[in-house]
């Protein structure tokens, strides 16, 4: 593992180049442009962090007509949305929700190597090769933030878990301000692999990275995101992926206002297409603690509320199993044993006022969601083309009928609860990595021995939502050797959703 990472460094550095194979997304769904009401009402038990005060420049559009009579423009199977309004959008914010966890080196050197396909592709879109027209508009304006997947372990120390009440508690940037990255900074883990331009300084980068595209240098950015984003390892093990970015946008207050003092201000701006990128190898275990509860719109009381970080005290007696990180996995949707926040409150399809869509209220369809995750190498697709969730996550809620089958490189599955016999500390793997091969005869238990990733079914069951909700959802595995595919596929959703300037 440790020589692949040094290979896709060194890949990352010389700009190593290979053809995309992209697959045809999900078809756009309808769009509720009604104008909800914006309750952001979640307050942290404390406010201890300093804000950091981030410029902000205008921004320049760019160029973008399409062609006479063309219709909305297309790249695989994503239109452009025609009807965006008279404000012309040529901003994007991306929050990058990284896994920190110890299995996770190789696959941030693989991201980092091949950031350059994601800015490349947004700064200068691919033009049609009848007409010369940019198929999208063009990207000028670009905030990159980033935020760990490691939010502590409430009331129990764990070991790995350096901050137990808080973990970094999804402020951006953690190497700058994380409380838990403070005791294992990337570069007393992995020097070796960080950019040259990278100082061992915590300092050294703001809140998040501006990019304009007039006047930027795109090569000094690409190594900027890397120093920002290449967390390393030795982060919690009990990621909670979807609620770090809830911190990260809602609880910390992300949005541009003026004279905010919230921790994560400035970030995203109302003009901007928001995406929300979750980069991880395990489930999602956003556990309830009832601290960050939502509260009443109009009593603007806490909701009710049932406090699960107890599945964090090795000596409960409560949950599915005595293993810490199985308890995240050995439960059914809903009962006693399930200590996760329901997806609602990230996106409610019925109230497009909470969750990540109180970003953007009254353009829900401008958040966009994808994930590189644990799930299959090749996602089942339907017949007119689009992931088959129903194939994929199976159509009983509690996913006991979901994907389950024998990959070329081993037995995989996405079904919840199910426990590898062969292997009893781990669940079926969701996928192995691309191009290994399993040996029945003798159980490959340990990722030095064959990679693989535990299924993803929380942040694949988002992605559901955001494309049937939406027509706004990118997901692929993280298993793959080549991030490339993925991260057009995301620049695709993202550039959807962009409006040509009037």
């Amino acid at each position: 593992m440790r020589r692949r990472a040094i290979l896709g460094a060194l890949c990352w550095t010389l700009g190593c180049n290979q053809g995309p194979i992209v697959q045809d997304p999900a078809d756009s769904g309808g769009l509720d442009l009604q104008e909800p009401d914006l309750n952001l009402d979640v307050r942290p038990p404390s406010s201890e962090v300093t804000p950091v005060e981030v410029s902000m420049t205008d921004v320049v559009f760019g160029e973008f007509a399409p062609p006479a009579d063309s219709g909305p423009p297309t790249d695989r199977g994503v239109i452009i949305d025609p009807s965006c309004g008279r404000m012309a959008l040529g901003r994007v914010d991306i929050l990058f929700v990284v896994d920190n966890s110890n299995s996770m080196r190789e696959n941030q050197a693989t991201l980092a190597a091949q950031f350059r396909v994601l800015i490349d592709q947004l700064v200068n879109p691919p033009t049609d090769p009848v007409t010369g027209v940019p198929r999208y508009p063009r990207v000028n304006s670009l905030h990159v933030g980033v935020v760990s997947s490691d939010l502590g372990t409430p009331g129990s120390l764990v070991v790995s878990c350096a901050n137990s009440d808080q973990g970094d508690n999804g402020l951006l940037n953690p190497i700058r301000r994380g409380m838990a990255m403070a005791s294992h900074q990337p570069w007393t883990t992995a020097p070796m692999l960080r950019p040259a331009r990278c100082m061992n300084d915590p300092n050294q980068y703001p809140t998040f990275l501006t990019f304009e595209a007039a006047r930027g240098d795109t090569a000094a950015f690409r190594e900027d995101f890397v120093c920002n984003a290449f967390l390393s390892t030795n982060g919690c093990g009990l990621e909670q992926q979807l609620e770090s970015a809830y911190r990260a946008l809602v609880v910390n207050d992300a949005r541009e206002r003026a004279g905010s003092t919230s921790p994560n201000a400035g970030f995203v701006r109302d003009d901007a297409v928001l995406a929300i990128v979750v980069i991880t190898d395990e489930e999602d275990g956003s556990v309830r603690d009832c601290r960050y509860a939502e509260r009443d719109p109009v009593s603007g009381r806490p909701m009710p509320c049932n406090d699960a970080t107890g599945v964090f005290d090795s000596t409960s007696a409560r949950w599915g199993d005595t293993d810490l990180n199985l308890r995240l996995y050995l439960y059914r949707q809903g009962e006693s044993t399930d200590p996760t926040w329901p997806l609602d409150r990230y996106l409610d399809p019925a109230n497009r006022s909470r969750g990540y869509l109180a970003m953007k209220p009254g353009h829900p369809e401008r958040v966009v969601f994808a994930a590189i995750a644990g799930v299959p190498l090749t996602l089942p697709t339907r017949p007119g083309g689009g992931t088959d969730w129903d194939a994929l996550l199976g159509r009983n809620p509690n996913g006991s009928d979901a994907l389950d089958t024998l990959s070329v490189e081993g037995p995989i599955s996405m079904r919840q609860a199910n426990r590898d016999t062969q292997c009893p500390l781990r669940m079926v793997p969701a996928c192995r990595r691309e191009g290994t091969r399993y040996d029945g005869s003798r159980p490959q238990c340990l990722t030095t021995e064959q990679y693989y990733a535990w299924p993803s079914r929380r942040v694949a069951a988002l992605a559901r939502r955001f494309d049937e909700t939406l027509g706004n959802a990118a997901l692929s595995s993280i298993c793959r050797n080549s991030y490339e595919n993925a991260l057009t596929e995301i620049v695709a959703r993202i550039q959807a959703r962009l409006c040509p300037p009037p």
